[in-house]
């Protein structure tokens, strides 16, 4: 069996990510401000983001879908 093994440092500071938002499913772009250990605080105060006003949250690696490419 193959498995597919991912650096630690996957994803950096400043890099624009899509995530499934919680409150109503949608796909948006967000801008990933903090790591700590496993854990991302991300942003969605950018131009991007359908959803400007949202808190930022923290998420895990896993909720995150893949990077956002204009």
């Amino acid at each position: 069996m193959k498995y597919l093994l991912e650096r630690k440092q996957y994803y950096n500071v400043d890099d624009i990510v899509l995530i499934e938002y919680w409150y109503n499913g949608m796909i948006t772009p967000c801008k990933i401000k903090e790591i700590t250990g496993r854990k991302y605080i991300i942003s969605h105060n950018i131009p991007e983001s359908k959803i400007f006003n949202a808190p930022d949250e923290s998420i895990n690696s896993s909720d995150i879908i893949d990077t956002f490419n204009k």
